[in-house]
């Protein structure tokens, strides 16, 4: 928990930084490395510690944010009421999803999910009263005494809920509930034979990490101020698990420290490339797919894994 308090640490010091350098748009790739984050933590619930390769955990991040979309078009603009139906709205879709999806496992699990993930997509897609494909703009939500168009506040605000979702988490993992968890994605049938129902504790596990998605977009909704379906489309699914194996699968900092370097490879290597090769700084994903799989082939336990091993190499 070390690494992860450091990395909290890190977001909370930033803006500091970022004031007396003058570079004010750090902070909105900060804000989006918080958010991916925060989604992908809630999606390793499930994936790291359940062993469910759910493929479609975007759409409650879509949840959220059309939560936000479809609230300030019939003018309910207050930010906790977003917040309230996006958790209760995630609750029940990843109850129905859950209990419909998590009675397959491997690859029927993984193409029911992804079913579901789609149908939402182009749901919301056909919707044109709010957008269709094209989304809608919307204005930032009302915190009551929180101004979101000061930057700083819409800052801490996403920090706040990222430290409120650790701790849960935490506690999650570390109670009885995260032990049997774990104990189901190593052994199954041998939970089952103790007398617990492994489908109750997955469908638990699966509706929170719905609900913690679900809140990752209703802040990336008021901080984009915008609405798309491409915000659940299946790539985004593909996305979060990336930087989930990329960080570190089945640990607390392993999703957080995973969007912190997905991000900066995706901000800094076109331009690296545009210095070294111009004519290809286009094409920066020939270079950052290798990287990626460099790293989750050789990289155990990912880069929280490299990272533990090379300080207690330094300790001995």
């Amino acid at each position: 928990h070390r690494t992860l308090s450091l990395l909290l640490a890190g977001f909370a010091l930033f803006p500091i930084y970022t004031s007396f350098a003058d570079l004010p748009f750090w902070n909105d790739v900060a804000i989006r490395i918080m958010l991916l984050g925060m989604a992908a933590m809630g999606l390793n619930l499930v994936l790291g510690y359940g062993g469910m390769v759910s493929f479609g955990h975007a759409a409650f991040m879509g949840i959220g944010a059309y939560a936000v979309g479809i609230s300030s078009y019939f003018g309910v603009y207050n930010g906790w009421i977003h917040i309230g139906l996006s958790l209760l709205i995630c609750a029940v879709m990843g109850l129905v999803i859950g209990i419909l999806s998590l009675r397959t496992s491997g690859i029927y699990f993984i193409m029911i999910t992804l079913a579901f993930a789609q149908m939402l997509f182009f749901g919301f897609v056909s919707l044109e009263t709010f957008g269709g494909d094209d989304g809608m703009s919307i204005d930032r939500a009302e915190f009551i005494i929180i101004d979101l168009y000061e930057p700083l506040r819409l800052y801490f605000l996403v920090l706040s809920a990222l430290i409120i979702v650790s701790i849960l988490l935490m506690f999650i993992i570390h109670s009885r509930f995260g032990v049997t968890l774990r104990a189901i994605n190593s052994n199954e049938s041998r939970v089952e034979a103790l007398g617990l129902s492994p489908l109750k504790f997955k469908i638990t596990a699966y509706v929170i990490s719905a609900m913690i998605c679900g809140l990752a977009g209703t802040l990336f909704a008021s901080w984009q101020e915008y609405v798309s379906p491409d915000i659940m489309h299946w790539t985004r699914s593909g996305e979060l698990m990336i930087i989930i194996i990329l960080g570190g699968l089945g640990t607390l900092a392993g999703p957080l420290l995973g969007a912190i370097v997905f991000l900066l490879l995706e901000e800094f290597l076109p331009e690296l490339i545009n210095v070294i090769a111009p004519n290809y700084s286009e094409n920066w994903m020939i270079v950052f797919g290798p990287i990626l799989i460099a790293i989750v082939m050789f990289g155990r336990g990912g880069l929280l894994g490299v990272l533990l091993r090379l300080v207690r190499q330094g300790q001995t």
